[in-house]
């Protein structure tokens, strides 16, 4: 007698994959589980990053059942025109849509949060607001080193036992960096600028305990 094969079970309702595009996402995630009640696992590029790795792990957590999907996306490798053309096609795909997992019967938000240039513009605004255009990834860091000791290294994030908690113990302020990330994203709106701005106080509305 054959054995009938049981439904997938969907994951829990909370369930949240974010996806980000290297080992700094990695380990400001796992220094932020404090801050929400929802789970949160860390997808993130063993080597290469970009929109094919964003658009593949989409489809795996898809597949997987998360009820929730969001993209940290870093904004400073989306400069030239095709860069721009296949970013644009991919958030148009999926950002702020709702798809279907027929299989368990579940239905996944997913969600793109941009940082121009990167992640560290959101390190930055624990520290100041600033409507500064960063030409590289360097200059940024460079501006974050003046207020808080920073580097981009594994090594560096391991001796800060947490990202999150680090910046704060150095001067940084949670509170005035989601001001700061919420009256950049007016100004680019007002001032249809395209550079420094978070959209990470958005992430956390989604995410943060009430």
């Amino acid at each position: 007698m054959s054995r009938k094969i049981q439904p997938r079970q969907p994951l829990v309702n909370n369930a949240i994959a974010v996806i980000g595009e290297g080992i700094t996402e990695q380990y400001y995630l796992q220094s932020i589980k404090h801050l929400t009640n929802v789970q949160i696992t860390p997808k993130l590029p063993k080597h290469s990053t970009g929109d094919k790795f964003v658009e593949t792990e989409i489809k795996k957590c898809i597949a997987d059942g998360y009820s929730k999907i969001f993209c940290l996306i870093d904004m400073d490798n989306k400069k030239n025109v095709k860069e721009k053309f296949d970013y644009a096609k991919l958030k148009a795909k999926y950002h702020d849509k709702i798809y279907k997992n027929k299989s368990i019967g579940t239905e996944i938000e997913i969600k793109f949060f941009e940082n121009e240039r990167c992640l560290e513009i959101w390190f930055l605004f624990h520290f100041k607001n600033t409507t500064a255009e960063f030409a590289t990834q360097n200059d940024l860091l460079r501006e974050l080193n003046k207020l808080c000791r920073y580097e981009k290294t594994e090594k560096f994030f391991l001796s800060t036992s947490g990202l999150h908690q680090y910046f704060i113990k150095n001067g940084g302020d949670f509170n005035a960096a989601k001001r700061n990330a919420e009256n950049s994203l007016r100004r680019m709106n007002e001032h249809a600028t395209d550079y420094t701005y978070s959209e990470m106080n958005d992430f956390f509305e989604l995410i943060e305990k009430k």
